[in-house]
C-alpha cells in the first residue's frame, strides 16, 4: 500500500502514489466485473425467465444506468463531503448487496430491482475516486493514473465474462449450495468485493484525519460549464456516443459468439473474456500515453478518439463478416481496443480541463451523462434491432454494427466540431 497521506479528496499538496492507483483500479475492476454478470449468463437466464432480447437488454441498461445516474447527480454535490476512502468503502458493499441480490432474485422483476440497487451503488464510487485521481500530484501523471483507473473497468468486463465462464465450466451444470450454475457463477462474482470493503477501509485509516474542504457541488460546476466551461460539451456528447458502443459490444458479445458460431454459453463467455482482456486495457493504456505525451496534433485529444472510433466500425463489420473464430477473434479485439480507446480519451482528457474544486460535480454530470445515453440505451436498442432482425441467423451481429457505426458517424463530427478546444489537454 502507498505511504501517501491526504489530508481531505482534493489535497494537492501530498503525492498519490501508485499502491492508491492500483488500489482504486482494482476497486473499479470489480464494479465492472459485477455490471457484466447479466452478459455472461443470458443464455440459461433467458431460457429460466423466458426473457426477450429487449427485457434482457433493459435489464443491462436502463434498470442500472437510469438509477446510476439519478444516483450520480446527488454523489455529484455532496460527494466532496466524506471522506473518499470511507465513501468508497460503502458504496462497494451497497453494489455487493445488489450483485448477491440479482444472483437470488426469483424473477425479473427481481433481478431489475437488483441492478438498481448496484446502480445506487457505484455512483459515488468513480467521482470520488476521481477527485484523487484527477489531482496534480499523482505520481505517475494525472493521465496515465486516471488511464490505469479506467483500463480496470475495461478488464472488468472481460474478467467478468471470464471469470463466469470458467465458474459455469467447473460446476459443469451442477447445483451449488442449492444454487443452479448461473446463479452459482453471479454469486460468486461478487464475493471478492469483502477484501476491497477492508482494503478501502484500512486506507482510510492510514491517511489520518480527515479535513473536510469546502464543497462546490452541482450548482457551481453547472454553472461553470456554462460559462467558461463550454469547450467540454462537446466532450460530454463525444464520450456519450463512446460509451454507448463500448457497452453495445459488451453485453451482447458473448451472445454474438454463441448464435454466430455455435459456441455453448460458458465457452463463448471464456472466449469474448480473454479477447477483452487484452484487447481492453491496450486500448484504455494507450489512451493514457498518447495524451500523456505532447504533439497530438492541432486537435489534440479528438484525433485519438476519432481513430479509436474509425477502427471500431470497421471492425464491428468485419466481425459480420466473419467465417471462422479466428476472424472473428481477431474482429472482436479491434472493436473492443478502438471502443475502449475512444471511451478512455473522453474521460483524461476531461480532467486537465476541469478546476480542481469542481472535480467532483463535473465528473458526476459527465459520467451520469453518458451512462444514460451509453449504458442505458446501448444494450437495450442493439437488443430492440436484434428483435427486428430475428429472422437473420446473424441478426444480433448485425444490430451490433448498426449501433457502432451510427456512433461512428454521429460522434466523429462532434469531435471535428470541437477538437481544438481540447488541444490543450493533451499535456498532462
Amino acid at each position: 500500500m502507498s505511504t501517501d497521506r491526504l489530508n481531505g479528496p482534493a489535497a494537492a499538496t501530498q503525492a498519490v502514489g501508485i499502491g492508491t492507483v492500483l488500489l482504486l483500479a482494482a476497486a473499479q475492476f470489480a464494479a465492472f466485473v459485477d455490471r457484466a454478470a447479466p452478459a455472461v449468463v443470458v443464455a440459461p437466464m433467458k431460457a429460466a425467465f423466458g426473457l426477450t432480447d429487449s427485457q434482457i437488454g433493459a435489464m443491462q441498461g436502463p434498470a442500472f444506468a437510469l438509477t446510476y445516474a439519478l444516483a450520480l447527480l446527488a454523489a455529484g454535490h455532496w460527494v466532496r463531503r466524506i471522506e473518499p476512502f470511507r465513501l468508497m468503502a460503502l458504496c462497494v458493499g451497497i453494489w455487493t448487496l445488489g450483485g448477491v441480490g440479482f444472483a437470488l432474485a426469483p424473477d425479473y422483476p427481481s433481478m431489475m430491482g437488483a441492478r438498481m440497487v448496484l446502480g445506487i451503488g457505484q455512483a459515488a464510487f468513480a467521482p470520488a475516486a476521481l477527485i484523487v485521481l484527477g489531482s496534480g500530484a499523482v505520481v505517475m501523471g494525472r493521465a496515465r493514473a486516471v488511464s490505469l483507473f479506467t483500463t480496470g473497468s475495461a478488464i472488468g468486463r472481460s474478467g467478468g465474462l471470464f471469470l463466469g465462464g470458467a465458474v459455469l465450466l467447473a460446476v459443469a451444470g451442477q447445483t451449488v449450495m442449492g444454487l443452479v450454475p448461473w446463479r452459482a457463477a453471479s454469486l460468486a462474482l461478487v464475493l471478492p468485493n469483502l477484501l476491497l470493503i477492508v482494503g478501502l477501509l484500512v486506507v482510510a485509516r492510514r491517511r489520518g484525519v480527515w479535513i473536510r474542504p469546502s464543497s462546490s457541488g452541482l450548482p457551481e460546476a453547472l454553472q461553470w460549464i456554462r460559462g467558461e466551461g463550454r469547450k467540454i460539451i462537446g466532450l460530454f456528447l463525444a464520450g456519450a456516443g463512446c460509451v454507448l458502443s463500448v457497452q453495445s459490444a459488451g453485453a451482447w458479445l458473448p451472445s454474438i459468439v454463441h448464435r454466430q458460431f455455435g459456441l455453448s454459453a460458458p465457452d463463448a463467455a471464456l472466449m469474448v473474456g480473454g479477447i477483452v482482456l487484452l484487447a481492453a486495457p491496450a486500448g484504455h493504456l494507450s489512451a493514457g500515453w498518447l495524451l500523456g505525451r505532447s504533439g497530438t496534433g492541432r486537435i489534440g485529444p479528438a484525433g485519438v478518439l476519432i481513430a479509436g472510433l474509425v477502427l471500431a466500425a470497421f471492425a464491428a463489420a468485419a466481425l459480420l463478416l466473419a467465417s471462422s473464430l479466428i476472424v472473428a477473434a481477431v474482429a472482436i479485439g479491434l472493436l473492443v481496443g478502438g471502443s475502449g480507446l475512444a471511451a478512455a480519451v473522453a474521460l483524461i482528457a476531461l480532467q486537465p480541463m476541469t478546476p480542481d474544486r469542481l472535480r467532483g460535480g463535473v465528473n458526476a454530470l459527465f459520467l451520469a451523462g453518458v451512462s444514460v445515453v451509453g449504458v442505458g440505451l446501448g444494450p437495450w436498442i442493439t437488443g430492440a434491432l436484434s428483435d427486428r432482425h430475428a429472422s437473420s441467423v446473424d441478426g444480433l451481429t448485425l444490430a451490433l454494427v448498426e449501433v457502432v457505426v451510427a456512433v461512428a458517424v454521429v460522434t466523429v463530427p462532434v469531435a471535428l466540431w470541437t477538437g481544438r478546444r481540447w488541444a490543450d489537454t493533451a499535456a498532462d
